[in-house]
Formats: C-alpha cells, sequence, structure tokens
C-alpha cells in the first residue's frame, strides 16, 4: 500500500547525510517529493531506523562555473534497503517549503538529468 502523502519526481541530484553534524555518507536522489526522498548509497552502514538527519542537496547553479547552492533539509530515515535508504522530510516551514520547491523545479540547462558534482 502506497503510504506517501505527496507525488513523487524522478530527480537525481547529490545529496550528503549528515548525523549530529558530521558527514554520514553521501548519495544520489532517485525521486524526490515534499514528504521525503530515496537515496541510492552505495553502503548503507551506520545508516539506522528512525534516525534525524540532516540532508544537503547540491544542485549546480551554473553549468560553466561547477557552483553549487545547498539546500539543507531535516529529515528521518524510515527505510533502508540494499540499494538505498528512504527519508521523510521533517521540521516543515515555510523556508524547507521553498526549498523543497526549488529541488523539485531543477533542472540542468539542457533539460537532461542533472550531472554529478
Amino acid at each position: 500500500m502506497e503510504k506517501r502523502w505527496s507525488e513523487r519526481k524522478q530527480l537525481r541530484v547529490c545529496v550528503d547525510v549528515y548525523l549530529n553534524g558530521d558527514l554520514l555518507n553521501s548519495g544520489r536522489s532517485s525521486d524526490i517529493g515534499l514528504g521525503g526522498t530515496f537515496l541510492g548509497i552505495d553502503s548503507v552502514a551506520g545508516m539506522n531506523k528512525d534516525a534525524n538527519v540532516e540532508l544537503v542537496f547540491r544542485l549546480l547553479s551554473d553549468e560553466a562555473g561547477e557552483e553549487s547552492v545547498r539546500h539543507t533539509v531535516h529529515a528521518r530515515v524510515v527505510r533502508v534497503a540494499d540499494q538505498g535508504v528512504g527519508f521523510k522530510f521533517c521540521d516543515f516551514d515555510t523556508g524547507v517549503f521553498r526549498s523543497l520547491q526549488e529541488i523539485m523545479a531543477y533542472q540542468n540547462h539542457n533539460g537532461s538529468a542533472p550531472r554529478a558534482m
């Protein structure tokens, strides 16, 4: 049964996962919605269900200069699988909502999937 309360968009962007201010892991989103995201991560070691983390989404803002815009969103681990980790976004306010809207609207200049950083 589908448990999501918002529509998901297929989107591959680089995301860093922080636990208590320390970088725990990095991966790429496979999809994202206003409720959460799923990250493909090579190793799920240290990713514990119900852990509260910070996700830092890195969006390229300038194709030539490789500059990036970072959006930080608080999240909770809700699913750990061999291929990655599912997160539910927490602590919503208007700033987080705007960040999620910008992340979901993100496309690089030629409309193809975002490049790795």
